[in-house]
């Protein structure tokens, strides 16, 4: 019988909301911004958003590792994102599986009809579906959190930056305070 367990360690917030943002950048490559997604927590006819920056901020960065369930669900909201994928446990890390089951009525379905079925005949499905994918042309290795899209990890164009020494940086630490 095959071993049907991940054994990987589970994602903290943070790690799972950077890579959330990762697959958010714009076409020139930037992220959201923390304030970017406090104000895509905005509730349609409401001004405010239902998150500050600094909230955002803190759960991103983790010193804020604890939110509540509307902090959850305007989250995931803003990021466009199943809420399930925010909660702690590795059961919650694959992103394309929890994408799939929010979209795909059908895959709810599947799913309910795999309840009371023994080992074997799941593995069985799942054979049946690489089967499936492979006649599609469809890679039967599928990331738990989907890759990026083209070319937004590539380096930005602009200038290139240089790096102070201490002696510069305190030069020009004396000159502003001076005034210069």
């Amino acid at each position: 019988m095959e071993d049907t367990s991940d054994g990987l360690e589970p994602s903290s917030l943070s790690a799972k909301l950077l890579a959330l943002l990762r697959l958010r950048r714009d076409p020139d490559g930037f992220t959201p911004s923390a304030r970017d997604v406090a104000q895509a927590t905005s509730n349609p006819g409401r001004r405010k958003p239902v998150l500050s920056h600094g909230q955002v901020n803190s759960l991103l960065n983790g010193t804020s590792s604890n939110p509540t369930s509307s902090t959850i669900a305007a989250l995931a909201g803003a990021l466009d994102a199943p809420a399930a994928f925010l909660l702690p446990g590795a059961e919650w890390d694959d992103l394309t599986a929890l994408t799939v089951y929010r979209e795909r009525p059908e895959a709810r379905e599947t799913l309910r009809l795999m309840q009371g079925l023994e080992v074997q005949d799941i593995l069985e499905i799942k054979i049946r579906l690489r089967e499936i994918r492979g006649r599609r042309g469809l890679s039967n290795d599928v990331p738990a959190i989907p890759p990026p899209p083209p070319g937004v990890d590539q380096p930005r164009e602009g200038r290139p930056r240089r790096h102070l020494s201490w002696d510069e940086a305190a030069e020009r630490a004396a000159a502003d305070l001076e005034g210069r």
